[in-house]
């Protein structure tokens, strides 16, 4: 599975996990955030072609920002998340992937069914109501700068960067 994510600059990663870092005791949060917006999940067998295809589709991409205005509990995938506000310029990079690869994105990241996110936290046990409620006393929004666009490759134990584009300007 390779994942095409939005990557967010050091300080809006550095906001997102001291927040993540107040709802669990020291050592209790897990890995340190990699702080970005997945755009597509590829579950295809074409590989090179789908990251070829990506660049291509990325080439042109300009920098921009969005704004966090709230911390959200999106119950169907178990996570707590933080949730940039509307913004085209990230809508439209998802719509290029999706329109190129209808039938290749998992069930979360097809047109229908994305929503942007930033995921803080993923437990199917946890009480992620009351985490979402200790984040929140210590919210708030702020402005998160993409300049690139990394491609990465799921693993047990985590995740392997395979590349970035860097967006214009």
């Amino acid at each position: 599975m390779l994942c095409v994510i939005a990557k967010l600059d050091g300080a809006a990663t550095e906001k997102l996990q001291a927040l993540r870092s107040l709802a669990f005791p020291p050592g209790e949060a897990g890995l340190p955030l990699h702080g970005h917006i997945t755009l597509a999940t590829y579950v295809g067998k074409e590989e090179a072609r789908f990251l070829e295809a990506c660049r291509e589709l990325l080439r042109d991409a300009p920098a921009f920002s969005v704004r966090y205005g709230r911390l959200e509990v999106l119950e169907e995938t178990s996570i707590l998340a933080a949730l940039p506000e509307p913004s085209p310029e990230l809508e439209a990079l998802h719509r290029r992937i999706a329109a190129a690869f209808p039938a290749d994105l998992d069930l979360w990241t097809g047109t229908e069914r994305w929503r942007a996110h930033t995921t803080l936290y993923y437990s199917p046990e946890a009480g992620l109501e009351s985490l979402h409620r200790r984040m929140e006393t210590a919210f708030t929004p702020f402005t998160a700068h993409i300049s690139a666009v990394e491609f990465s490759r799921v693993l047990e134990s985590g995740y392997e960067i395979l590349g970035a584009v860097k967006l214009s300007g």
